[in-house]
């Protein structure tokens, strides 16, 4: 995306950590490579910003989203103290902000007030100055460094346009102080949603449905590796069909690895066939470690990482292999099992059976918070194209990983639909019309 808009537009690319090949990577290519100044609030300021979000979260978005996870995650956290005390704190904002709507405007106006006088404010002000450019682009605008940038920005009336890294992220993060000017989202739920918290930006051309831009690598068969390079590079054994199991991050499924356990547990007794593994994709904010601690080493399981920082999970440059490696994946195994998870929508690209476990035997009285879960707003879609093979049990997880290697036709039948629903685009080419509004957006 970058070498296409560097046709139009001259691109100053900010990072927010210092990894040396990214930054030679990039500069090879002949853009300007800056990375962020520091960037630390006050406690005061971070307090007064927390109320704002109680605010935003349930009188703004007005999802289920976030009360879901957060009950989910508290059923998880052994501090009684400490979630007593966050529970009655919310619970006497929230009342504040319904007895008296004037509130959240007045903290919004202190906010204004108050960032400015935090000194990343001003050492933001003085970078952006010295970088003279004339607006953002940003995938990630609900980060904390972000949002100051935007900010600082729109106050020098400068453009803002933001493109929604994922679907999730309209109804899952919090209070952002700008309103861009412009979105790149993937779907019609993405603009909906957008348009419900920001009523500005309804019927004013302010949203492009782009799709997926990540996406494309998906429907490029120049990184998918023949079955055979595949099975070599991740030692899977000739002739075997693949399970795929798609892990989620540790701090929103802590309990997940007992799905993974379920699987060694199926193959020690025989009740998995013989001629299939499981292939175990550790999530990029998560350590497989983790998992290996949990379930153990077993010859029908092939552990395998996705790409981790060292400073931060997130903080990593993501190679061309590293995509060959999931794509080829998602392309050749035969069943894919993940718990509310996007990766539901990267199998349905290539018509694999999704399995989505949805019991707990480690917490199971809290199993209907966990399956809450999938009710999540931006999941709902998700669920209603029927992609989903929702197992209710362990017994019953087991047997539908066994059907779905007998007869993968009968389980795959809505993946289509999923796809159509989520990315809206199965052409490969959803960054280029990602670009496309970028372009028209700066040079209007």
């Amino acid at each position: 995306m970058l070498q296409q808009l560097a046709k139009s537009i001259t691109p100053v690319v900010a990072l927010l950590w210092n990894e040396k090949e990214l930054v030679d990577e990039l500069t090879e290519l002949g853009f300007e490579v800056h990375l962020f100044p520091p960037f630390k609030l006050s406690a005061r300021y971070s307090s007064h910003r927390n109320k704002i979000n109680l605010w935003y979260k349930k009188f703004r978005i007005k999802t289920p989203s976030f009360k879901i996870q957060e009950s989910y995650l508290a059923s998880n956290n052994a501090n009684a103290k400490r979630k007593l005390v966050r529970t009655l704190r919310t619970f006497y904002y929230e009342a504040r902000f319904a007895v008296q709507p004037t509130y959240a405007n007045k903290l919004i106006g202190q906010e204004e007030t108050l960032v400015q006088t935090e000194p990343a404010f001003r050492s933001f002000s003085e970078w952006l100055g010295t970088l003279n450019v004339d607006g953002l682009f940003s995938v990630t605008p609900f980060l904390g460094e972000v949002d100051l940038v935007a900010r600082i920005l729109q106050q020098q009336h400068k453009p803002v346009i933001a493109s929604i890294h994922s679907f999730d992220n309209v109804t899952k993060r919090g209070w952002q102080s700008v309103v861009s000017d412009h979105y790149i989202v993937w779907n019609k739920y993405n603009k909906e949603e957008l348009e419900r918290i920001h009523p500005s930006i309804t019927n004013k051309n302010r949203i492009t449905i782009a799709g997926a831009p990540q996406f494309d690598f998906h429907f490029n068969k120049d990184f998918i590796w023949s079955g055979n390079e595949w099975r070599t590079r991740l030692n899977i054994p000739a002739g075997k069909k693949v399970i795929l199991y798609a892990g989620g991050p540790v701090a929103l499924l802590p309990d997940e690895p007992q799905y993974l356990l379920a699987l060694k547990q199926a193959y020690d007794q025989k009740i998995l066939p013989a001629d299939s593994v499981v292939l175990f994709r550790c999530h990029p904010l998560d350590r497989v470690e983790r998992w290996k601690e949990y379930v153990g080493e077993s010859e029908n399981i092939i552990y395998d990482s996705a790409p981790n920082g060292k400073e931060r999970l997130d903080y990593v440059n993501v190679h061309n292999d590293d995509i060959r490696k999931l794509v080829s994946t998602l392309k050749h195994c035969s069943v894919h099992v993940n718990v509310v998870s996007t990766m539901a929508v990267d199998g349905s690209v290539f018509n694999k059976p999704q399995i989505g476990p949805y019991y707990d035997e480690v917490n199971a009285g809290n199993e209907s918070l966990f399956r809450k879960m999938y009710q999540q707003e931006h999941y709902i879609p998700i669920l209603k194209s029927g992609v989903l093979n929702l197992a209710h049990t362990k017994k019953h997880f087991i047997e539908l990983v066994n059907n779905c290697l007998q007869r993968p036709d009968d389980y795959n039948t809505n993946c289509s639909k999923c796809v159509a629903e989520i990315i809206t685009y199965a052409d490969g080419q959803s960054a280029n019309r990602a670009v496309n509004a970028i372009e028209n957006f700066f040079t209007a």
